[in-house]
């Protein structure tokens, strides 16, 4: 869910941004557009894209502008012809709710066209039509020890799992000046724990401000990468 206190209310994410990328393992890119790439096994992750978001708030009479959806198509546009991934992952809540099923519907259709395999991992918020007319998984691993699930229920995470993926927690890092200036940006976590590592993906959505990062064990190591316009920038913990 997108809390009141983490809405963005900025159009962000069109189709000419530049992008920037950091390599935060071996091959494996964060893209500032809010999306994991992984280049030797060709995949692309996103999570958390509440497609419809702003069709969801206006069936319950909010007066929400229409410009999210555009966003959110323009962005993965560009990644796709960025990264051209053979298997495209989606961590779960691909929409908001029902209220724009074919408008996502059509969308996916558009993403599946430019990718061998588009996977949609099921999230709390993913329901009415395309539950009905698509195939969703409650996780899924594409090889090389990675373990993809949304993060609203807790699965049976296999011993072979080096790097547990999820989404649902939108995290953000908040930037001040010290003045009164503040700025949020959407980030990647990862926490280590001995061996292995969970890594919680940026929300896609681009009304999704985020919340601030607390961590989810309190042995594990952390990083966190923030995702600014072009910029990816790493901080310690």
């Amino acid at each position: 869910m997108i809390e009141e206190n983490e809405k963005s209310t900025a159009a962000a994410g069109s189709s000419d941004e530049s992008a920037g990328l950091a390599e935060i393992a071996p091959d494996i890119w964060l893209d500032s557009r809010l999306a994991l790439v992984h280049r030797a096994s060709r995949w692309l992750a996103v999570a958390d894209v509440h497609y419809g978001y702003e069709l969801s708030r206006r069936a319950a009479g909010g007066l929400f502008p229409l410009w999210g959806m555009e966003t959110i198509e323009q962005r993965f546009a560009a990644l796709l012809e960025k990264h051209a991934p053979e298997t495209v992952i989606l961590a779960g809540d691909t929409v908001d709710s029902g209220m724009a099923s074919r408008e996502a519907l059509d969308w996916l259709a558009s993403v599946r066209e430019r990718c061998d395999r588009l996977v949609l991992v099921a999230g709390n918020h993913d329901r009415g039509a395309i539950r009905r007319e698509l195939d969703f998984v409650d996780s899924f691993e594409p090889g090389d020890g990675f373990f993809f699930h949304h993060g609203h229920e807790s699965p049976m995470i296999p011993e072979r799992t080096r790097v547990e993926v999820s989404g649902h927690l939108h995290p953000s890092v908040s930037l001040n000046d010290g003045a009164g200036l503040s700025l949020k940006l959407p980030s990647l976590v990862c926490e280590t724990l001995g061996e292995r590592q969970h890594w919680f993906l940026p929300a896609f959505s681009p009304w999704a401000g985020g919340g601030g990062w607390k961590r989810t064990h309190p042995d594990a190591k952390v990083r966190q990468w923030a995702c600014g316009k072009g910029r990816v920038l790493e901080f310690g913990e």
